[in-house]
């Protein structure tokens, strides 16, 4: 049975500092987690609390957890290894403030006893890097390396990963019309509904312009376009006001979904279907959803 306890400082102060781990390389840098709870599992697979991409990782690869208000790190019998400060351990492991932590090949992460504030501050930071400032969707860097790091994964574990390519329908034409204020107040009315209507899980990222891309994974295509049908009819039905104005606003997608059989697709293929099914829903009239 696990009893946390909150450790005290010299002079009886009670320690409320929480502990973190910061990934220090591999996927997405930068990020701070918190180990909240009873333990954090850390795995390349989404068996785990935290899943990072990573090859070298096993699929439930290390434990953090605390333990009479202390943190420990244990290694779940991983191929490649848990280490601390260097060194493979084989036991669970007491971490101090500071420690760095590396698991397997290319994965290292900091220890850290951190304010509550701090912790805060940091996450703030952190979702600045990764945010479109106007839309608060994901940035085309994030985009970026979370394609790649999603088509790795579903390559390895042979699931299905779905683009959807949205556009705003005669974004121009609002701009003229509204001014760029209005077509700023339909970009982020258009990425509420797309992050709303997501998974946890799925990414919705600001491409360029007024163009967002959806990652979704895992779900078959009929499915995802089932999804983006029904994205596409609340867009066109949601108020946008500006200026004592009503902005209507309706957007054309494009879906390609990547299937195990398709082995000689490369993730610019996997876009670029997408992207091509954009351009028939605009040829065949905008509004709607097409296929590749």
């Amino acid at each position: 049975m696990q009893v946390n306890v909150t450790p005290v400082l010299p002079g009886g102060m009670k320690d409320d500092r929480r502990g973190t781990i910061t990934l220090l390389s591999g996927d997405r840098p930068g990020r701070l987690i918190e180990i909240d709870g009873t333990e954090l599992v850390v795995g390349r697979t989404d068996e785990s609390t935290l899943r990072i991409e990573d090859e070298s990782l096993s699929r439930k690869h290390a434990r953090f957890f605390r333990l009479m208000g202390n943190y420990y790190v244990a290694d779940l019998q991983s191929t490649n290894g848990t280490f601390v400060n260097g060194n493979r351990i084989s036991a669970p492991t007491q971490l101090a403030d500071g420690d760095r932590v590396q698991l397997g090949l290319a994965t290292v992460l900091r220890f850290g006893l951190t304010d509550k504030a701090v912790v805060e501050e940091a996450k703030r930071l952190y979702e600045a890097t990764v945010r479109d400032r106007l839309t608060g969707a994901y940035n085309r860097h994030f985009l970026d390396e979370r394609l790649q790091s999603e088509w790795s994964f579903a390559k390895r574990h042979g699931t299905r990963l779905s683009v959807l390519f949205v556009d705003a329908d005669h974004f121009k034409k609002v701009n003229d019309t509204y001014g760029h204020a209005g077509g700023d107040a339909v970009l982020r009315s258009l990425a509420a509904v797309l992050m709303k209507a997501m998974r946890q899980e799925d990414v919705v990222a600001r491409y360029g312009g007024e163009e967002f891309i959806v990652l979704v994974r895992g779900i078959p295509q009929e499915a995802v376009v089932a999804l983006a049908d029904r994205v596409r009819a609340e867009v066109q039905a949601c108020v946008i006001e500006h200026e004592g104005r009503t902005i209507p606003i309706t957007i054309s997608i494009g879906v390609s979904t990547h299937e195990a059989e398709r082995e000689d697709e490369d993730v610019e293929a996997l876009v670029a279907r997408a992207d091509a099914a954009l351009y028939k829903a605009k040829e065949q009239g905008r509004n709607r959803v097409v296929a590749a």
